[in-house]
């Protein structure tokens, strides 16, 4: 008997309680990083149509760019020296001051016979902003991997579960947090300024201080600490997480689905948002139809891992996955009705949106329990690092297309990049299963 004359806790009861102290953690984890995460992604979609074509495309690729640098280097760095968690607020609290920024930048445009003329402080604040809010990304998202990582690695212990199996479960738990959040806020951010006439300015004021809320809540929250504490290395040992898997091939064979989902969304939230949806529709429905995405890939997450469970494998999900990118690709080859293309399909162009939403929830779950699966451990932080390099580099270079007026030529990467993302990973896989059997 203890102190307080209870009977001791036993194995048992230790391994209970890790497995409900770790699984509260990872949805106070999902709610926070939702609502902040959707915040941030509203401005994105919205950049193009409120602040010009010019500096909405420059503050996109600015901001995707900065975080690929930032999730190479700041961001193993910061989750080295701060702990996943800690690391995880510093990203939230840069994403808030980048919402404030977008929202001033709002108010220094004009429309001027149908084209929007961004002025100097727009392009300071727009700009500016991205620079913070890359940062912040870089290291949320490196930081993200980690946390959920440790919280993986603490359940599965604690249960026997094993760990791909907890990693497809708890990635699409993750996914349909978050995605459906940022479905629901992307949806009110429609109706608030459509049918409440609420200005720009206000409404993105409004999600700051939600995304502020959601980080002070992160920050209250309990920590997760990885099983096996790793060596704390040297700060320059630490940033360098993600450049000493570049020596693995396996890190670049899973880059088809980062790279394409990468793209496809540059492509989507410049090209098709500014040039077809305007037409077929009207630029009052991005918000809906980014709702739209984040609806079905909210949905199609957690169908994802019930049947990568079942099937033993999440090669099929992948294979899904890069088809309907695929599709979206082709799709913009279509000139009918008339020659106008997709701008004359009406409500019909939703089907971009759709496959978008499709592919977005094999890349936000399937894909990312692939790399918590071959990267377990220490090697997480380093490896979540290098997947959102590689999506991120890939929506920097589509955000820059867009800049430059070339970004219709993105859809030859998008068919390429879906063509070799399937044998990449088979190619991964087999690489593993041959070391494997080379240690056993």
């Amino acid at each position: 008997m203890n102190p307080n004359g209870e009977a001791p806790l036993t194995s048992a009861d230790e391994d209970v309680r890790t497995e409900q102290v770790y699984r509260r953690t990872f949805f106070v984890m999902c709610a926070c990083f939702g609502l902040n995460h959707a915040a941030v992604t509203t401005p994105v979609g919205y950049a193009t149509t409120l602040l010009g074509s010019d500096v909405g495309n420059a503050s996109n690729a600015t901001l995707y760019g900065v975080c690929m640098i930032s999730s190479l280097f700041f961001g193993p760095l910061f989750t080295g020296a701060l702990g996943p968690k800690n690391a995880l607020v510093f990203g939230m609290i840069l994403y808030v001051i980048y919402v404030f920024c977008f929202a001033v930048a709002t108010n220094f445009t004009e429309t001027i016979e149908g084209e929007v003329s961004a002025q100097t402080p727009a392009w300071a604040l727009g700009v500016g902003g991205a620079v913070i809010g890359g940062v912040g990304a870089g290291s949320l998202w490196t930081a993200q991997g980690a946390f959920f990582g440790a919280i993986c690695d603490q359940i599965s212990n604690a249960t026997g579960t094993p760990l791909q199996s907890l990693t497809a479960q708890l990635a699409s738990t993750f996914a349909m947090f978050y995605l459906g959040q940022e479905c629901f806020w992307k949806a009110l951010f429609t109706v608030l300024s459509k049918y409440a006439e609420l200005s720009n300015l206000l409404l993105f004021v409004i999600y700051g201080v939600l995304a502020l809320i959601a980080t002070v809540v992160m920050f209250l929250a309990e920590d997760a600490k990885p099983k096996t504490a790793a060596a704390r290395g040297p700060l320059c040992g630490r940033a360098a997480a993600a450049l000493t898997l570049w020596s693995d091939p396996k890190i670049w064979l899973f880059s088809g689905s980062n790279v394409t989902f990468g793209f496809s969304a540059a492509y989507l939230a410049g090209y098709i948002n500014a040039n077809w949806e305007s037409k077929a529709l009207n630029p009052d429905f991005i918000g809906f139809l980014g709702a739209v995405i984040c609806l079905i890939a909210t949905i199609s997450s957690k169908v994802y891992a019930v049947a990568a469970e079942q099937m033993g494998t999440k090669l099929p999900i992948v294979v899904l996955g890069s088809l309907c990118f695929f599709a979206i690709a082709l799709l913009s080859f279509v000139t009918a009705p008339n020659g106008e293309g997709p701008g004359g399909w009406g409500w019909g162009i939703m089907v971009f949106y759709i496959l978008q939403g499709m592919g977005r929830g094999v890349y936000e779950s399937t894909n990312k329990g692939i790399f918590a699966d071959f990267f377990p451990g220490e090697k997480s932080v380093g490896a979540f690092a290098n997947c959102m390099m590689q999506n991120t580099a890939s929506s920097t270079i589509g955000f820059s297309m867009g800049l430059a007026h070339v970004d219709k030529q993105e859809v030859w990467i998008l068919l390429i990049g879906s063509l070799v993302t399937v044998p990449g990973l088979l190619l991964a896989t087999m690489m593993k299963q041959k070391q494997a059997a080379v240690d056993s």
